[in-house]
């Protein structure tokens, strides 16, 4: 009987050994699980991640497009600027040469006017002295 009852101990013994064994491994598949759960959160977060990362690169890449369109733009404008003021330089310098012209011929206006009235002064001079010479000359000829 004392075989048997070591038989017995050592089954109690190895069945004790056996479900500490079947309890390390369930905790093992159980770690296993939760560490391939944790594995395929991680490998969502990593994937959310680099869609983020892609969005983002995209969003800068828009940007830099933004900035470089409006560098140009202000780039076009200062042209444009200097063009106007050129022309606005051009257009004073114009209408000052304009009022120097009116003016000019203003007084040309006004000399040709006093031109005008002296001549026909000196002729009716001329047609007077005229007639005083053909009076004159008739005269001259009765005596």
């Amino acid at each position: 009987m004392s075989l048997k009852l070591e038989d017995m101990e050592q089954m109690a013994m190895v069945s004790g050994i056996l479900n500490e064994m079947k309890q390390k491994v369930e905790d093992l598949v159980e770690e296993t699980t939760r560490q391939r759960q944790r594995a395929a959160e991680k490998e969502e977060e990593l994937n959310r991640v680099r869609r983020d990362f892609e969005s983002m690169k995209i969003y800068v890449t828009n940007l830099i497009s933004v900035r470089e369109i409006l560098l140009s733009s202000e780039k076009q404008f200062q042209t444009i600027e200097k063009h106007f003021e050129r022309l606005v330089e051009k257009t004073s310098q114009l209408e000052n040469e304009k009022m120097q012209k009116e003016a000019e011929a203003q007084r040309l206006v006004a000399e040709n006017v006093r031109l005008t009235a002296l001549l026909d002064k000196k002729e009716a001079q001329l047609v007077a002295m005229n007639e005083q010479f053909k009076v004159l000359a008739l005269s001259g000829c009765k005596i």
